[in-house]
């Protein structure tokens, strides 16, 4: 479990439960151990396997948001040369509809612009949605038979594209929804019992003061 990754008052907390644990394994040996030792030393256990347990869940569930988020390629094109194989990404920017979409420099012209596609699928979703009613309003108008039936047979393919994606994001958002009134309610637990094993290493260590 040490390769979970933990957040720092999590860390904070395994120091103390390992501190108690030790505490008890060494009243085991002496024959101390008390009700009220052992008591507090399964209530740190039980903690500690359900820090891990939460912290590992964090873990892969943030994961698959950040795969998520990738999902979404560019086929960005430089607006002057067409060509795809000179560019460099330079970050992240917002356009006039919100959406987040990547800006590019073309090594090649010396060109730098913003590829007008968002660059995750939550954005792609409000994308879609625009473009096939931007479709659909230009079938009205469209005299072209050829040009009608090539955008007749691409709306189907859009809206299938909007099917499959829409509950996957949905899915991943109730999931980090979920993740975080957890972390609330873990965060409320961890200062808690932090707050708790605290006296009671102050109580022990005036205990064992040896005296003078």
């Amino acid at each position: 479990m040490n390769n979970i990754p933990l957040k720092a008052n999590e860390k904070e907390l395994i120091k103390l439960i390992r501190f108690f644990s030790k505490r008890a394994a060494l009243l085991m040996e002496s024959g101390e151990l008390s009700q009220e030792h052992e008591q507090l030393t399964k209530a740190c256990q039980n903690l500690e396997d359900q820090l891990y347990s939460h912290a590992q869940n964090r873990t892969i569930i943030l994961d698959k948001r950040e795969r998520l988020e990738k999902v979404i390629e560019d086929n960005a094109q430089c607006p002057k040369c067409q060509k795809a194989d000179m560019l460099k990404k330079n970050g992240i920017t917002t356009n006039e509809h919100g959406w987040k979409c990547n800006t590019y420099r073309c090594r090649r012209c010396n060109t730098t612009f913003t590829w007008n596609r968002p660059n995750n699928p939550w954005h792609m979703v409000e994308f879609l949605e625009m473009y096939i009613q931007e479709l659909e309003q230009s079938l009205l108008q469209e005299q072209n038979e050829e040009i009608r039936q090539h955008t007749e047979a691409a709306i189907p393919q859009l809206q299938e594209s909007l099917y499959r994606l829409n509950p996957v994001l949905q899915t991943s958002n109730e999931e980090v929804e979920a993740l975080a009134e957890k972390e609330r309610e873990m965060d409320r637990l961890i200062h808690q019992f932090k707050n708790y094993l605290l006296i009671e290493k102050i109580k022990l260590d005036t205990y064992e003061e040896p005296e003078e």
